[in-house]
């Protein structure tokens, strides 16, 4: 890869087993706290890994938008950390990305492991991608994220206070205005290393809400896709915050037979 994007944040070491490195790469608006409910759980079967993507969180987006350059901007993480090959896990805009690595860099990936990602499913909602950037208001941002999930009390008043927050960071709304172009033609852009990866031996998991209305599911892609699923009936975009327990013990399973 030789797309150019702003360092991510350092990554953090949250605690974990003598093993493999686990990197989880969160969605689109969200950052590296969006794993609080799956980090914890997920170091009983590695050493789990988060980071901030260029445009969200403490990264600012100095360069290009582009699924190559977040891919790339991740892989000097990786490679600024000293990890060898990881198990990635992605889960919207961060499943892209994934996607990206895994099929540019194979060598760096030991099993891949998506939730809902943009991509492979039938396109992302234009009023979340439009919206989002330019919220304004608690109750706006309330409103946007109650989409993103099938139980709204899910959503507090803190939580879209945190979201309101991020966005008044320095350049944020631009740099997500810029990735928001790139994923309205995500399914493009991924194209390729989705075919590489579908033809290919990678380990491979998707998870996906059956409720999903951000990044509605394609049964189709997915089976050309060939990878292992879980499909939760009960979850909207965001299943690793809405059903933890059911995402949590998949995952752990998956890592742990990947890695013996």
């Amino acid at each position: 890869m030789n797309a150019v994007a702003a360092p991510v944040s350092a990554m953090v070491h949250a605690s974990g087993l003598d093993g493999p490195p686990v990197l989880l790469v969160h969605g689109f608006g969200a950052d590296r706290l969006s794993w609080v409910a799956n980090q914890h759980a997920l170091s009983e079967a590695g050493r789990v890994y988060v980071l901030d993507l260029p445009g969200h969180g403490d990264s600012p987006l100095a360069g290009s938008a582009g699924l190559d350059a977040l891919a790339a901007a991740v892989e000097r993480a990786i490679e600024a950390s000293g990890l060898g090959p990881l198990h990635l896990v992605g889960h919207s805009l961060g499943g892209a990305v994934a996607i990206a690595l895994a099929a540019a860099r194979p060598d760096r990936v030991r099993s891949l492991a998506l939730i809902a990602p943009a991509g492979l499913g039938q396109g992302m909602d234009e009023h979340f991608l439009s919206e989002y950037p330019q919220c304004d208001s608690i109750e706006t941002m309330e409103a946007l994220l109650r989409r993103l999930v099938v139980r709204p009390r899910l959503i507090s008043r803190q939580l879209a206070a945190r979201a309101l927050e991020q966005l008044e960071r320095p350049e944020a709304r631009r740099g997500l205005i810029a990735i928001a172009g790139e994923l309205r033609r995500i399914g493009q852009a991924v194209g390729p290393a989705l075919e590489r990866i579908a033809a290919s031996s990678l380990p491979r998991l998707v998870l996906w809400g059956a409720q999903d209305a951000i990044i509605p599911l394609d049964p189709d892609r997915l089976q050309r896709f060939g990878a292992e699923s879980l499909i939760l009936p009960d979850a909207s975009h965001l299943p690793h915050v809405e059903s933890p327990r059911a995402v949590n013990d998949r995952l752990k399973r998956w890592l742990s037979e990947q890695s013996r």
